[in-house]
């Protein structure tokens, strides 16, 4: 399958560039957001791009801007369906959040965020302290304060108090094959899992909250990350409709993906071209790359 030698080398950094969360109320999302001190973004390419999804076209919908170097939107979209639990289903399942003072955060969370895990050191590293809550979408989001370096990882330093999603965390059926496709993906060294405490994934299941599930992060471009959490299966909801929550995420690369990795949708605007990455369990990724290049 693999026929185009150039896509194998030198690939370039691969950077978080948008994330499309299905909300039930526009003005109550974006305010929440207003409120941790995120402006704006206007109209943004691959907040377009994930909006010409025929399931979203013609929604009301506003971006917000995350981070202006790496350049990150989060784009909110209105949509008609249940508030999710945490890791219901496999696929998108979180966003970590970078911040300067988690304590201060931790002080003042405005009131549309539902806490559900005070700050804590994570159970791998003391040098990372998280906060999880939950969204006005249901979304599960984890703010995080880096205090020092952690080896093995190149973690990003926040240049305001709430800043990028510098990882977003998917959970995965079958970890082993979800590491063998974005390592491949990716063009990145396959990760070996790692057991780690995942107590909002433990919690939900009605597991021992100290119950160690495997995970693996996969390096992106500098700073950023994918975190693969092995999924617990669970009885499937009767429901039909699609839930609010994680739409997609939108990838920007030098270099198209791997041959077969994804569906060309050719030039969707000037100059740039996108594929929809077929991922193990159907987590959307929209790969943005200069047009042109094989």
């Amino acid at each position: 399958m693999r026929t185009h030698r150039e896509r194998v080398d030198q690939p370039g950094p691969a950077m978080i560039e948008n994330m499309t969360l299905r909300v039930p109320s526009l003005t109550q999302a974006v305010a929440a957001y207003h409120a941790l001190g995120y402006e704006d973004a206007g109209e943004s390419i691959a907040a377009t791009i994930a909006l010409s999804d025929p399931a979203l076209e013609g929604l009301p919908h506003h971006s917000i801007v995350m981070s202006e170097n790496p350049f990150q939107t989060l784009t909110m979209v209105e949509w008609e369906g249940d508030v999710p639990t945490p890791f219901a289903v496999p696929g998108w399942s979180a966003m970590e959040v970078l911040v300067k003072d988690l304590d201060a955060l931790f002080g003042q969370l405005p009131a549309a965020f539902t806490m559900l895990n005070p700050p804590a050191a994570l159970s791998f590293s003391d040098q990372i302290r998280a906060m999880q809550v939950a969204g006005p979408a249901g979304e599960l989001i984890y703010f995080t304060e880096v205090s020092g370096e952690v080896p093995g990882f190149a973690l990003p330093t926040p240049t305001r108090q709430v800043n990028q999603c510098f990882v977003m965390i998917n959970a995965v059926t079958n970890i082993q094959q979800s590491i063998a496709f974005y390592a491949g993906l990716l063009r990145c060294e396959a990760p070996s899992p790692m057991p780690a405490r995942v107590s909002i994934l433990s919690r939900t299941n009605g597991l021992d909250e100290d119950c160690r599930h495997d995970i693996a992060p996969l390096a992106l471009g500098p700073g950023q990350l994918f975190e693969l959490d092995q999924w617990v299966e669970r009885p499937k909801d009767s429901g039909s409709s699609t839930p609010c929550g994680w739409h997609s995420l939108s990838l920007r690369r030098e270099r198209p993906p791997p041959i077969g990795t994804g569906e060309a949708r050719g030039t969707i605007i000037a100059d740039l071209d996108c594929f929809d990455i077929e991922t193990p369990d159907g987590e959307r990724i929209e790969w943005l790359c200069p047009a042109g290049i094989s």
